[in-house]
């Protein structure tokens, strides 16, 4: 009898353990199905790439932040949170730059037709290739077609256009743009100054396959004026707050997180949005100061002024205010050794910045350190 029963109950575990394995596997099957895993990647559909900060997809009804290369398919819906981009790479000679929050439908992911419908956003198209296949853009019941061409669409609530760097799409050429405003279409003058930062940066790649009709040299001269009237601004309003202190000394500040761009497998993917494309968050400036003011108070004025985030807390224990985080970058954010340090004149002091008096001249520079806790960065090695 007991032979009978132990048989039987290893009959059951048998099943069970089927059972649960079929589960799993069946589990395995409908999430690779949904995000792609299986299938789709010998044939000639597009493919999201590039993937930066989090975008999300919509297939089959389920929303997750998308992977690197995913083969699109009719109906996906891709959504670029705030920070986030990715870019589309359709055939040869032909894709898409999507930037942050940017929505979009693909409606055809085959290299022989690929079409999008753009609900929000910018994105930028390059189909250089004159043998390429068109790609269609299309907004608001309206569409366009990219053939030979480098375009830009804005699209925007009762508002959309289509920037033409290179070649020719609808009535407009290279140097014009297509508005639309609800149903009426004009004709205009591309101005440069009308370009936003993923535009230039866009363009700037664009101009190294064609010649596009705003040249690089011309792009740094616009950058360079709208950094230096930035910088007037702000100067402006650090010594209107400060009207009623001698602000008789000069010292230059500078902020940077280059250090992440060789550690980005360690930093948190919800702050990739925050560090700028060079690391660079506030180039050398001079600023001025009174007598007396310490690293801090120089640190927290700028930030003020040039509209960076900032952070920080008062430590007894040190007696100065611990800087925690400076445009949403903070301590741990990029390694368990990550955090942000200060140095004047190449020297880490080594007590708090709300300690260390300012002199006329001084070079301050905080930076963001991955690795050695300041060995990355030119600090001593603990």
């Amino acid at each position: 009898m007991n032979r009978k029963k132990k048989k039987k109950s290893i009959f059951a575990n048998s099943v069970m353990v089927a059972v649960i394995t079929m589960i799993l596997v069946g589990g395995v099957l409908g999430v690779g199905y949904i995000r792609g895993w299986f299938g789709d990647r010998g044939s000639d559909a597009a493919v999201l790439s590039d993937v930066k900060g989090i975008v999300n997809m919509t297939r089959n009804g389920v929303t997750y932040p998308v992977e690197q290369d995913t083969p699109l398919r009719a109906g996906d819906v891709i959504a670029c949170t705030p920070g986030g981009s990715a870019a589309i790479r359709i055939s040869s000679g032909s894709a898409l730059a999507i930037g942050e929050q940017a929505a979009m439908t693909v409606l055809d992911p085959s290299s022989r037709g690929f079409a999008v419908d753009v609900s929000n956003g910018e994105l930028f198209a390059f189909v250089t290739d004159p043998s390429a296949k068109p790609v269609t853009l299309e907004f608001d019941g309206k569409s366009v077609s990219v053939q030979n061409a480098i375009v830009s669409l804005s699209r925007r609530t009762g508002a959309q256009n289509v920037n033409v760097y290179y070649g020719t799409v609808g009535d407009a050429s290279a140097g014009q743009v297509l508005n639309w405003v609800q149903d009426t279409l004009t004709v205009d003058p591309l101005q440069i100054v009308s370009l936003n930062a993923f535009s230039v940066r866009q363009l700037r790649a664009a101009n190294t396959v064609a010649e596009c009709c705003f040249t690089n040299a011309e792009l740094d001269q616009m950058e360079a004026e709208r950094a230096a009237e930035k910088e007037a601004t702000s100067l402006a309003s650090m010594s209107e707050a400060l009207a009623d202190l001698d602000l008789a000394y000069e010292c230059t500040v500078t902020i940077v997180c280059d250090t992440i761009l060789n550690n980005w497998d360690k930093l948190e993917v919800a702050k990739q949005e925050f560090v700028p494309e060079d690391g660079v968050i506030l180039p050398p400036t001079t600023v001025p100061f009174a007598e007396g003011e310490t690293a801090f108070d120089v640190l927290k004025r700028v930030c003020d002024a040039y509209g960076i985030q900032i952070e920080y807390s008062w430590t007894p224990l040190y007696n100065s205010n611990y800087v925690e985080g400076i445009n949403y970058l903070y301590e741990f954010d990029c390694g368990a050794e990550s955090g942000w340090m200060f140095k004047v004149n190449g020297w880490f002091p080594n007590y708090g910045s709300s300690a260390y008096v300012m002199q006329d001249g001084d070079n301050m520079v905080w930076c963001y350190t991955c690795v050695g806790l300041g060995v990355d960065v030119g600090g001593q090695a603990w």
